[in-house]
Formats: C-alpha cells, structure tokens, sequence
C-alpha cells in the first residue's frame, strides 16, 4: 500500500524543485506527466533517484521514475512520461496534486509539490440508483438499479463485476484488505449506455467472528486486472460468525442503500426470501449478461470474463426499477398423499428430507409438473434421491 501524499518525510537538503512550468494530460486509462525540474544541487541530484508522482488527494494516481536528470545551461531538465493511471473509484471530484520526489535508498522523500485549481471528476463506470443485499441461511441475494457507462458511445467498459465485500474497515478507495461474499459478471457495457436492473443470488455469507461492514464495488477489467471503478458501503455493520443459527434462519434480514456515494444508511426489514422463479441457480459457467446498449459497440474484447463466485441469475432488463418482492403465500398444507410438486411453495417443499432451497427452487421455477419422473431433471436430484422423494410428494 502507498504511503499518504500528507504522511510524505520532506527532504532536507532539496537538491531539485519543480519549476514554474507542469502538467498532466488523461488518456483513458493512461496519463502523460510534463514538468521542468530545476536542479539546486547536481552533484547531489545525479546521486538520487527522482520520481514524479500524481495525486487525487490521498490517493496515487501514477508514478513515473525520471532518474539521470539532463539539466540545460540554465539548470532545468525537462520531463515527459506517460504511464499507466490508476484512477480513484467513485464519482467524488478530486483536487489533483503533482509530486516531485527524490529516493536516496531509504525511501521516497518529498522534494517539491504544485497543486492545480481544477478538480478532477473521472469518467467512469458507475452504479446509479440505490443497491441492496438481504442474507439468509440459503444464499445472499443481491440487486442493483442500475449500471451506467458515461463514457463516449464509441468507448465500450471492459469487462465488469460487482462483487460484494465484508472489510473491516470503512472502505475509502484504493487497495483494501477483506472477504469476498460473491461477484456477478455482467459483461461489457457500450458508451452511454446502461443495464439494469440487476438480480443476483450470491452464495450463502459466512464470515468469522467480527464486525464486518459490507460494500458493493463495480470492477472493470483492465491491463492491471480488475479495478474498482465505483463502490457503495452499507453503514450498518454485519457481527460474525455468521450463518446465524437455525432459530432464525427462517427469515431474511434485507439492507437497501439509496444514497449516490459514500456511506449510507439502510433499514432492516424482515422479508420472505426472493422468489424461487428469479433465483433458480443455473452452471456457474454460464455467460456474463449483455448489455442493453443504444448504439454499436466499437470492438469486441478479448479480455476474460471473472470467474462466477456462485450458481446465480441476474435478470438484465431496460430502466425500469425492480419491483418489491411479493408477500410470501401461505405454507400450503400437504395432503394426505403428500406434499403437491405443482402447489407448494419453496418454503414448504424445503422441509421435505434431502430437498435443499436450491433444489425446492428448481421444482418451483420447473412447474408444472406431468409426472413424478419428470424432477430428475431438476438440479441435484438423481434417482436415489427421487426414490426417497416418491413417498413424500405428489403432483
């Protein structure tokens, strides 16, 4: 992890400052640093290594080596490098700093600053609207109002995840330590276009004992891997360890998140788990969502699509917003003969021995059943287990 631009030691003595002449210039993601250097000291600057780093505040941004500093008559040596730019998630305005630093073996000292009056917005995928999870002891459930490429229409994202993070620590940008819950790919999206919104069935949170607190980011594949791009952090915290146990397993606690950035406030409702029919699993090889885009995409990428973190669904449709979840219905009463395949709902066909909530969404989402027989094409039931089921169902 980089140390703070605030926390740099100044060097003493300088043996070069930035002069009166400085810039930089973006790319996309690369951008071209430019300054004249004035040379104090060159027998001690042709000792040195010297490093022009840019800032977004606390966060580096690039770092260019520019050793063996070539001064003119006057002094000056000038520089021009363009690097790669690891540009700051989120879609807050930064106030950009340019740094001239000098490394004599014990690490990067500050010989110069210059701060610029234009604060930086960066151009980048972002999620719009409000975010929210809800957790239970079968999975985590996952949803998004929308996912929105502001670049220009020629200029399709790279690949893109959200994924969904338990830290210990608020998350501010940059690099983070932490657990991943799960990641939903949705593919690459064109220039000023948008998906949404997005329903994903994450796998179940287990998290050590602790207080988590749990942010959303949206991760772009680039030449330096994924990078987050844009992040929501839930204000509540989440205590470990976690599945909670049986005694309220029952139920799901949902958080929903509405606030454009930065920490947010939600509230806990007690809700019925998503509908089995949205959330039925699927391989977890299947291919990333595809963008609903407005105009045609430029170039196709070659870059790899993440590996999905569980069996999901995600639902990719035009603008409109999610509606709520429906009231749960009624546990339907099992007849004598057994339980019925095509009347029960999930939460009763859960209770029979050997069904799972995955394999009770199956029946749901399969319906309607001609036959016994036919639930050997339901997911994770073979004919063991349809054998056991035969006394305990009926159609």
């Amino acid at each position: 992890m980089n140390t703070p631009l605030s926390h740099f030691i100044p060097a003493d003595p300088v043996a070069a400052q930035l002069g009166p002449q400085h810039g930089y210039a973006f790319d996309g993601d690369l951008v071209t640093l430019n300054a004249q250097i004035c040379v104090v000291d060159s027998m001690a600057a042709a000792s040195l290594r010297w490093v022009l780093q840019l800032w977004a505040e606390d966060t580096l941004v690039a770092s260019a080596d520019c050793s063996g500093l070539q001064t003119d008559h006057n002094g000056n040596a000038w520089v021009q490098i363009t690097t790669d730019a690891l540009l700051p998630a989120g879609t807050s305005e930064h106030a950009m700093t340019l740094t001239l630093a000098s490394d004599d073996g014990s690490g990067l000292r500050r010989c110069d600053t210059a701060g610029y009056p234009r604060s930086e917005r960066f151009c980048l995928p972002r999620i719009d609207g409000s975010v929210a999870y809800a957790l239970s002891d079968a999975h985590t459930t996952l949803n998004a109002d929308s996912i929105f490429n502001p670049r220009p229409a020629d200029n399709l994202s790279g690949s893109l995840v959200l994924e969904l993070w338990a830290l210990p620590e608020p998350y501010r940008g940059g690099a983070f330590n932490g657990i991943l819950i799960g990641s939903e790919a949705l593919g690459q999206i064109a220039g000023q276009c948008a998906i949404g919104p997005i329903q994903a069935t994450l796998p179940t949170c287990t998290l050590p004992a602790g207080r988590w607190l749990l942010t959303l980011m949206l991760r772009e594949w680039t030449g330096h891997g994924y990078l987050t791009r844009d992040y929501r952090s839930f204000a509540l915290a989440v205590d470990g360890p976690l599945p909670a146990s049986a005694a309220v397993a029952d139920s799901a606690v949902e958080f929903t998140a509405s606030a454009p950035e930065g920490e947010v406030t939600e509230t806990p409702v007690k809700t019925a788990t998503a509908s089995p029919a949205e959330t039925a699993t699927v391989p977890p090889t299947k291919a990333p969502a595809k963008a609903k885009t407005e105009s045609k995409a430029k170039a196709a990428s070659t870059e790899p699509t993440p590996k999905a973190a569980a069996s999901k669904k995600v639902k990719v449709t035009s603008a409109a917003k999610a509606s709520p979840a429906a009231a749960p219905a009624p546990a339907a009463k099992p007849a004598a003969a057994g339980v019925s395949i095509n009347e029960a709902d999930a939460a009763v066909l859960g209770k029979l021995k050997g069904v799972t909530a995955a394999i009770a969404a199956g029946i749901v989402a399969g319906r309607p059943w001609k036959s016994i027989d036919d639930l050997s094409k339901v997911k994770g039931i073979g004919s063991k287990m349809l054998d056991r089921l035969r006394s305990q169902i009926r159609l």
